[in-house]
């Protein structure tokens, strides 16, 4: 699915008439001129399948009244364990190759400690062992967290729980009697808990006989070469004979006899494989260019390899660490200003030439740090066009320049954020998403640096691209452990009614990222916000960001969540501690009217995202296959999201707020799959659904279909849902 980002912020004045907010609505869901400006486009769904185009729990009872504020004391709680997501969790899931005794581990008493040494794949072998034992899913906690305090009410069933690189304070927590209640706690829930350990840290005795166990060597560097390989190679090889061909070149045994014997050469064995997979899929594998360009990383640390580098080619790998997987001139461009940005040019002394402008060839310089071009047909405003796309050909190199630049060499922190702070206003998209993901890969290790000099400004700035930048740079430091409760407790205090509305606008929008996370947290933070219908457009976005990228039950989640605060009786939620709402009793006006604002966010974030997100590619292969609209492709793969969509479809085509509304979304959906068979018998089935035998929606439903029929706007469309409703049967008039 498209998933566009949209920040006009309409104003909804206090006291708006159903028929102004109805208004509003219907200029909510029009084309506007920031569109073009959109933060990103991230995950798409193609025919069932998550891609990234550009890089590469319910709680409510349905009664009388309702708390479902579960973030009212978001202050002292303790921090969130993170969920594992899927870009970690697919290779382990289909590429892991077990270490040396990762056979005799076991879960069996549900709590395993295991010793192993760092970066000698610990934290993968702890994970798959979960996996491995049926857990649903896996969390990481954060270092810092108290055993004593995992109690049944924190923990979470049939969940599988990972806290690596354990301290020592952690396992002085470990007593013989924290340890039975533990493991008590963890066969009441089904679930299980694993440490990993320095090999070298003290253990209590209480541990040592019965819950601890070692890995051994990592496996071999050809054996995960080739799980990766196939991997990345399925689509494109399935019976897997280039794979094998690839495989047995002398040049790739060559590679893997230099990473052989290292402590890192499953790390060194992966990229590899990401490398080859990438040239072959491009149509350009060359071997002897990649063998040249490994050989010269493994002859020396990355410290090293970027002292050698002159000035221009230091500020050329920083750019493409910062976006890599961009166009070549977008990353040459950035380069250039970074350049200007660190080191002024400087008028040439009397007699010097002026500096050579031919002086640094692309080969040279792409040879020079390591990187390469290749040629990708990549989706743009006007069509497919082939564009020249350039990455390194280590792909875990970003991380390490990024990480590097900022540890070594503090003099050109202030210079390196004013560019990211420029780039972040970049007219591309994807280049400000970009920028700001640096950002946030900086305030993972000086967050409250970075917060001062970067986030903070852009979060209160009246600049729309600046709000955006800080929402997306808060992703990484949410997801390390080290900070996320610190970028948590940052976005609780932005999300208050006591904040500005800069800062609550930021807030809506993080929580949208966040709720890939976290969605439970996410959704509380919405409910709050949501008492502001101004909020309305960008928290629109934020929810249709979540259901775009995120899986089948999280969808469901948040499109019931939805569903209950347009609900009658209308759900009593509670503000969350330290708000203004909270700290007095609201009058039945203000509960009034808080409700009535979240019903219409409701409304309006489930039309925008019924309008906004679309499929990619056609659903199907058949003849006059077309590209869905996202919310009926869900309902068509999935009963329990159809029922839901349908309420909200027959709820929003009767109430006068989104009627109007509505109405344009269904006739959008309806012109798409007019050509399209299956589409047009997945659309009717949906809106028989939505009559569900209420004859004021039946009427809606069949008068919409008629004029889509008549005035042949979705002619075919039309009649596919007509014939669909004759045998149905209802009151045609509504009466």
């Amino acid at each position: 699915m498209t998933e566009p980002e949209v920040e006009s912020e309409v104003g909804v004045e206090a006291g708006s008439t159903e028929e102004q907010l109805s208004g509003r609505m219907v200029e909510g869901l029009r084309p506007d001129a920031e569109e073009a400006g959109a933060a990103y486009e991230s995950n798409l769904m193609v025919g069932g399948v998550q891609a990234d185009e550009i890089k590469a729990d319910r709680d409510f009872v349905g009664r009388d009244k309702v708390n479902i504020y579960l973030g009212a004391s978001g202050r002292g709680r303790e921090p969130v364990p993170l969920a594992l997501g899927r870009e970690e969790l697919d290779p382990i899931q289909h590429t892991f190759v077990p270490p040396g005794g990762f056979a005799e581990l076991s879960l069996e008493r549900r709590l395993l400690i295991i010793r192993v040494g760092a970066r000698r794949g610990g934290r993968t072998a702890a994970a798959r062992l979960l996996l491995d034992y049926g857990v649903s899913a896996v969390k990481v906690l954060a270092p810092d967290v108290a055993l004593r305090r995992l109690t049944a009410k924190r923990l979470e069933s049939q969940v599988g729980y990972l806290l690596p690189n354990a301290g020592a304070t952690v396992l002085e927590d470990l007593t013989g009697f924290e340890i039975e209640r533990l493991h008590e706690c963890l066969g009441d829930l089904d679930s299980r808990l694993v440490l990993t350990v320095d090999p070298k840290a003290r253990l209590p005795q209480a541990l040592i006989d019965d819950y601890t166990a070692s890995l051994g060597d990592p496996p071999a560097a050809a054996e995960v070469l080739g799980a990766h390989l196939r991997r990345h190679l399925r689509w494109v090889d399935p019976d897997g004979v280039r794979t094998a061909e690839i495989l047995a070149e002398p040049l790739v045994r060559e590679m893997l006899a230099d990473i052989a014997e290292r402590d890192d050469r499953v790390r060194r064995a992966a990229s590899l494989a990401r490398t080859l997979a990438g040239d072959e899929r491009a149509g350009s594998l060359d071997l002897e260019r990649i063998r040249r360009q490994l050989k010269q990383f493994s002859d020396a640390t990355f410290e090293t390899w970027f002292d050698r580098l002159d000035a221009s080619s230091r500020c050329f790998a920083i750019s493409l660490a910062t976006l890599p997987g961009y166009s070549y001139e977008v990353v040459s461009d950035a380069a250039a200003q970074l350049e200007r940005t660190l080191m002024p040019p400087a008028q040439p002394a009397p007699g010097e030439p002026p500096p050579d402008p031919f002086r640094n060839r692309r080969t040279t310089l792409l040879e020079t740090v390591q990187a390469r071009v290749t040629n990708q047909p990549v989706r743009t405003r006007y069509g497919v066009t082939p564009m020249e796309v350039v990455h390194f050909g280590d792909r875990g190199l970003p991380q390490q320049v990024l990480t590097g630049v900022w540890a070594e060499y503090a003099e050109i922190r202030d210079g390196l954020l004013e560019w990211l702070r420029n780039l972040a206003r970049h007219p591309v998209a994807a280049v400000r998403i970009g920028a700001a993901e640096a950002v946030g890969v900086f305030a993972v290790h000086a967050f409250d640096y970075v917060r001062r000099s970067v986030i903070g400004p852009w979060a209160q700035s009246p600049n729309t691209l600046d709000r955006q930048a800080a929402a997306a740079a808060l992703q990484r430091p949410a997801r390390a452990a080290a900070v996320s409760q610190a970028t948590r407790s940052m976005l609780y205090d932005w999300h208050l009614d006591r904040s500005d509305d800069p800062f609550r606008i930021t807030a809506a929008r993080a929580y949208g990222h966040l709720g890939l996370l976290d969605l439970e947290t996410s959704l509380d933070a919405f409910a709050h916000l949501a008492t502001d219908a101004n909020l309305a457009p960008v928290l629109a976005s934020s929810i249709t960001s979540v259901i775009v990228r995120g899986d089948e039950q999280l969808t469901l989640s948040v499109l019931e969540r939805l569903r209950l605060w347009t609900s009658r009786p209308a759900p009593v939620i509670e503000p969350p501690e330290d708000s203004q709402r909270a700290r007095r009793e609201l009058t039945p006006k203000e509960r009034l009217d808080d409700q009535q604002a979240r019903l219409f966010v409701a409304y309006y974030a489930f039309v925008y995202a019924a309008s906004r997100a679309q499929m990619r590619e056609p659903v199907g292969t058949h003849p006059g296959a077309s590209a869905w609209h996202g919310l009926l492709w869900r309902s068509d793969t999935s009963p329990a999201i159809a029922a839901v969509v349908a309420a909200l479809w027959a709820d929003a085509l009767l109430h006068p707020i989104a009627r109007e509304a509505a109405q344009q979304a269904l006739t959008a959906w309806a012109e798409v799959v007019d050509g399209d068979p299956v589409g047009r018998e997945a659309l009717a089935g949906l809106l028989e659904r939505v009559t569900g035998g209420n004859r004021r929606a039946y009427s809606a439903v069949r008068q919409l279909a008629r004029r889509w029929h008549s005035e042949r706007t979705a002619p075919d469309a039309g009649g596919a849902v007509l014939k669909r409703l004759d045998h149905v049967g209802g009151d045609d008039d509504g009466k």
